[in-house]
């Protein structure tokens, strides 16, 4: 006969399931599908991100991009060349933020968004404005007028009170 001190079947029916804390049903949390407690919607078993990290990254994405190519289309860089580099990183961001979606999705086993390539093409739309306005402004540099917005350019005159 075994020593009921020392039968690990016998412990489990006394104590519960064999673990410490926090590693069963008893501590209150429901197991997920895997065995492991649920991970909140920010996370999974990866610590990299659920479905709802990949929807944050998506809608971000296309918020980041309309800002980006609001900025491109509507910003007075009044001629100074260096503002464009500062508008192609903010449309370059949204691209990188809307990729780092896809693999939650896929991982979710869902459907990507169609957020992700709008802002893709969002992002990529604000670079190619930035682009051009870069060329704009460098070529008005060299006497080269480029059809472009004015507020791109700045203005030619002197400013007030100062003598010329």
């Amino acid at each position: 006969m075994s020593d009921p001190a020392h039968d690990p079947d016998d412990r489990e029916r006394r104590d519960g399931p064999v673990g410490g804390p926090g590693e069963g049903p008893t501590d209150g949390r429901a197991d997920g599908p895997t065995g492991q407690p649920p991970a909140p919607w920010f996370g999974d078993q990866y610590d990299v991100g659920g479905l709802g990290m990949g929807r944050l990254f998506a809608w971000s994405a296309v918020l980041l991009g309309a800002g980006a190519l609001g900025i491109a289309l509507f910003a007075p860089l009044e001629g100074e060349a260096l503002r464009t580099v500062w508008i192609a990183g903010f449309g370059a961001a949204a691209m990188w933020v809307a990729w780092m979606a896809p693999s939650r999705y896929r991982r979710a086993g869902v459907r990507v968004s169609w957020a992700v390539p709008l802002a893709t093409v969002l992002g990529a739309l604000a670079i190619g404005v930035a682009i051009y306005a870069f060329i704009v402004i460098v070529a008005a540099s060299g006497g080269v007028q480029l059809p472009a917005p004015s507020y791109w350019l700045g203005t030619t005159e002197p400013a007030p009170g100062v003598p010329t």
